[in-house]
């Protein structure tokens, strides 16, 4: 019924696909809204996010979840590493004529 793909075989001689890991933060003050964070917990689940807002000490950060589960509190004191996906894109500044 279904057939095999040659181009399944020939990556499957090539082996895994390797692909960059996001960077770790350990230090959360480099974390702003609006990042892309990956955050793995000590279970092996990983969840990718949206940082909607972060505490000013930077120990608590709200990410809206890109699986579609909605907003998800991350404490410091959790045992989750956080991983940097994507920098948030800088606002364009808005000039407004004297």
């Amino acid at each position: 019924m279904y057939q095999r793909s040659p181009l399944r075989r020939i990556a499957a001689r090539r082996g895994p696909v390797r692909v960059a890991a996001p960077a770790q933060v350990p230090d959360w003050s480099r974390l702003g809204r609006g990042d892309d964070v990956e955050v793995l917990a000590a279970r092996g689940t990983a969840v990718v996010g949206t940082i909607d807002m972060i505490a000013g000490d930077r120990s608590v950060f709200w990410m809206i979840r890109h699986d579609g589960g909605g907003r998800t509190m991350v404490c410091s004191g959790d045992d989750v590493s956080v991983a940097m996906i994507a920098r948030a894109k800088a606002a364009p500044l808005e000039h407004s004529a004297a």
